[in-house]
């Protein structure tokens, strides 16, 4: 069954069974700016009390991303969690969120997901002294980045560096064959779109992402034509 559209910034953890937990990041990343995002020590929080029995954790992720130190922290807390983790691409993992979902064992993407990965990006003030910290601090952020992704794709660094910089958007099919993503998951829907009020710092949007909106009336529409099918067999 699809996972339903949830509100915006939602993170939940679950305990399905004595060995399995499912968490999910549905909304951006972080505090200060994002101050209604879902942090690392909610995460942190949530994975301890989880039981000590448990194995393997899904962790299920729709979002345009956000702070980049919060989704570092996210990504380490499930890095170096006992447990095996499994990262599923509902909808978008943008930004940050990108680098969470590469904490997974395995990822996996949706049928109609989109991963994105682009440059650091942030507001700045001050003199010029001010500006050149702040870009040492963000040539310095997009050097973790990229290591991370060619890490994982076993790319060159100048490719990688070249869709970092390009702000780069991939589908299910493109992340497998790049090697940011490890297969397909067939029956999801696309939900991407409904989590990018707030993602001002995406500049450059895919126009094949749906929203929850769209989402919900498929599943009607769907319903209305069963129901009719059903009717005018009686």
């Amino acid at each position: 069954m699809p996972i339903k559209p949830t509100k915006f910034n939602q993170l939940t953890v679950n305990a399905k069974s004595a060995e399995e937990a499912e968490v999910l990041i549905y909304g951006s990343v972080g505090g200060g700016f994002f101050s209604d995002g879902i942090s690392a020590k909610e995460v942190q929080k949530e994975l301890k009390n989880l039981p000590k029995t448990i194995k393997e954790i899904t962790v299920r992720i729709n979002s345009p991303g956000g702070d980049v130190f919060e989704g570092w922290s996210i990504y380490n807390l499930l890095k170096q969690h006992p447990a095996k983790v499994t990262t599923k691409i509902d909808g978008m993992a943008a930004s940050i969120a990108s680098v969470i979902a590469l904490a997974g064992d395995s990822v996996v993407m949706g049928e109609g997901a989109q991963m994105m990965i682009h440059s650091a990006w942030t507001f700045a003030a001050g003199n010029a002294r001010d500006f050149e910290n702040v870009i040492d601090r963000l040539l310095t952020i997009d050097d973790q980045l990229i290591k991370l992704y060619v890490a994982k794709t076993k790319k060159p660094v100048s490719e990688i560096q070249g869709l970092v910089h390009a702000e780069t958007w991939f589908t299910a099919d493109e992340a497998i064959e790049i090697g940011l993503a490890d297969e397909k998951e067939d029956y999801s829907f696309p939900i991407a779109a409904s989590v990018l009020d707030k993602a001002t710092w995406i500049n450059k949007l895919p126009k094949n992402l749906v929203t929850q909106d769209q989402v919900v009336r498929e599943e009607v529409s769907q319903l209305q034509n069963k129901i009719k099918q059903y009717l005018a067999r009686k």
